[in-house]
């Protein structure tokens, strides 16, 4: 649409209206903006310390737009507010972590600066340091410099990490845990020429051609000419090696770091420019780790399964949907939200229908065929993929069997593994009271068969009551449920579970208030009318 303008009036208007505008649509976008506070947030946009949804996405956008970052436009030029009125360093929770405990402290073994700088781009790393600190780790408005910190990096050390940062050992301040994919901020004072920092290695024989992204193998920085940063040949390859001298363990420790010279676009482990052995060559299905990568196995002393491995999430996601259900960058990868999968062996194995953390069967899980019927062998194939029985279970979070079972669960019938079948012997301890079990078992010669179940109706191994009854925080004693077929005429039967310990309205008993359960008894020869009473009242009456 053209707008006819008739005067320098006319222009003055049209010139405030277009401001005007341009305010409003930078209002609006703020509004959409993914920001605390009054404005609507997607669900765990901002998790403190950790960072949350909206940390990742600060950290991609730096990257993808070559160091400027969209926060600005809403929080300020110096992210204290602007229009959104939301400050990156004020929120009462402690965002961006000011005030979580020991974040710069020196030695500490919690601090957590130098552990997020050398992190990948998932949200910390070295790229995030840089949107508050400045591209050169200077410092800015709102953040102080990372160079010449005596009580940080050492005395006369201008750059963002310590001074033992290639040497030390191990650690927080070591250089070689952090995640390669900070190379190009690491090139920006460590290219072999071009910089002023005089630690900076000498020009590689072969440099890598011009283009080239930066790497830490690749030509283009520090590692030009040394051998790989690992074993080579039979040593690598073989399990007995153990820890680090087989490759197993390493890639385990981050499979993202082998990318660097094994091959990174998209998901490759074909070779690479820095390494032309592919990892494809021996693990023809799977392409970077054993096709029945699923389950768990030994091999000599290195323990073969992703369960634990670390930094799956990124690791995992090379090649899965680690996200949701459906393909990943590998459409032949099953995603981790997949019931179940058969591997290229053609061996069947069980997933995270709940994805990645979850547990690849019912929680509760008091299934009566699979779980109450463990074995040592399918234990061993199965559960020993989360679970120990003692100890400390392979995976987070998964109990031990023993915080259930009182004693080893494994090629035991059943209720075994907690108490005798029926309770009894000499303990005294819930869950293998004696009590009355014995007499009332052995009633069985008597015609009337009498089992678990007569008493304990819906409660046996395998339901939900004797699962939640078998928990760390046990409730004593058992629950009672009577069969209806032992209801005595005036009423349903029951159990007192308090200190009486006694039974009521049970027809075996002529509906009389029995003796307590565990210390009670009675004369059968002279007390004939503790169960048997006069009438017909009851259905064992003596008329």
């Amino acid at each position: 649409m053209t707008v006819p303008i008739h005067s320098s009036r006319d222009l003055r208007h049209f010139t405030l209206s277009l401001i005007l505008l341009a305010a409003f649509a930078g209002i609006a976008g703020c509004a959409k903006d993914h920001s605390s506070g009054s404005l609507v947030s997607p669900p765990d946009w901002v998790v403190v310390p950790s960072g949350g949804g909206h940390a990742k996405s600060a950290t991609r956008t730096y990257i993808d737009n070559g160091g400027s970052t969209s926060c600005i436009e809403c929080h300020g030029a110096d992210l204290t507010g602007g229009t959104s009125k939301v400050s990156c360093f004020e929120n009462p929770s402690g965002c961006h972590h000011g005030p979580v405990a020991e974040w710069v402290a020196s030695g500490s073994v919690t601090q957590q600066h130098g552990t997020s700088a050398k992190g990948g781009t998932d949200g910390s790393s070295m790229y995030a340091c840089q949107i508050c600190h400045g591209s050169d780790f200077a410092g800015t408005a709102s953040a102080p410099s990372c160079l010449n910190n005596a009580a940080c990096h050492g005395t006369g050390v201008v750059s963002p990490h310590p001074s033992k940062w290639r040497t030390s050992t191990g650690g927080a301040s070591n250089h070689n845990t952090t995640d390669t994919a900070n190379a190009p901020v690491c090139h920006g004072c460590h290219a072999y020429a071009g910089t002023a920092n005089p630690n900076n290695p000498t020009i590689p024989t072969s440099p890598a051609s011009a283009g080239t992204a930066p790497g830490c193998f690749n030509g283009t920085m520090c590692h030009n000419d040394a051998a790989a940063p690992h074993a080579l040949g039979a040593t690598w390859q073989d399990p007995a090696s153990g820890g680090s001298a087989f490759h197993g363990t390493t890639a385990k420790a981050d499979l993202t770091y082998c990318q660097t010279c094994h091959g990174t676009a998209p998901r490759s482990f074909g070779g690479g420019t820095g390494a032309t052995t592919a990892c494809t060559t021996c693990h023809t299905t799977a392409e970077a780790h054993p096709t029945d990568w699923q389950g768990v196995r030994a091999i000599s002393t290195a323990s073969i399964s992703h369960r634990t491995s670390a930094n799956r999430t990124a690791a995992c996601g090379i090649c899965h949907n680690v996200t949701a259900a459906g393909a990943g960058p590998n459409p032949s990868a099953p995603s981790c939200f997949s019931a179940t999968y058969t591997n290229g062996s053609g061996q069947a194995r069980s997933c995270h229908s709940g994805g990645p953390g979850s547990a690849s069967h019912a929680v509760p899980f008091f299934d009566n065929t699979t779980h109450t019927q463990a074995t040592t062998a399918s234990f061993t194939s199965g559960c020993g993929d989360c679970h120990a029985v003692t100890g400390t279970s392979p995976v987070s979070g998964a109990p031990l069997c023993t915080s259930c079972h009182i004693t080893d669960p494994r090629d035991v019938t059943n209720c075994t593994s907690c108490h005798a079948n029926p309770p009894g012997g000499a303990s005294t301890a819930y869950p293998n009271v004696a009590g009355a079990h014995a007499t009332h078992i052995a009633l069985n010669g008597s015609g009337t068969p009498v089992a678990c179940s007569t008493c304990h109706n819906g409660l046996g191994s395998g339901t939900l009551s004797h699962y939640e009854r078998t928990r760390p925080t046990r409730v004593s004693p058992a629950s009672v449920a009577f069969v209806t077929t032992y209801n005595a005429e005036t009423g349903s039967s029951a159990f007192d579970n308090s200190s009486l310990l006694r039974c009521t309205n049970v027809s075996c008993h002529g509906g009389q208030a029995t003796p307590n359960w565990q210390t009670g008894s009675i004369t059968v020869t002279s007390q004939c009318t503790s169960c048997h009473a006069l009438g017909t009242a009851q259905y064992n009456s003596y008329n």
